[in-house]
């Protein structure tokens, strides 16, 4: 898959998390690589999580108050 370039606009308080979170967990990399990997590894949780088949209640469950 091809990359796609992206700009990323961040206020001073999450971009001092971001170096905050580079210099204590990520030494020697950029400020590009660690974003990369963050949304890397959200991206596989929403994977899974959609993999997940959800069973929904079942008949015995069903109230007039969980009725939408």
């Amino acid at each position: 898959m091809p990359e796609t370039a992206i700009t990323v606009h961040l206020g001073n308080a999450e971009i001092a998390a971001l170096d905050r979170h580079v210099s204590t967990s990520h030494s020697g990399q950029t400020r590009e690589q660690v974003i990369i990997e963050i949304v890397a590894r959200w991206a596989a949780a929403q994977m899974q999580r959609s993999a997940e088949p959800d069973e929904g209640l079942k008949p015995d469950e069903l109230n007039a108050s969980n009725d939408a």
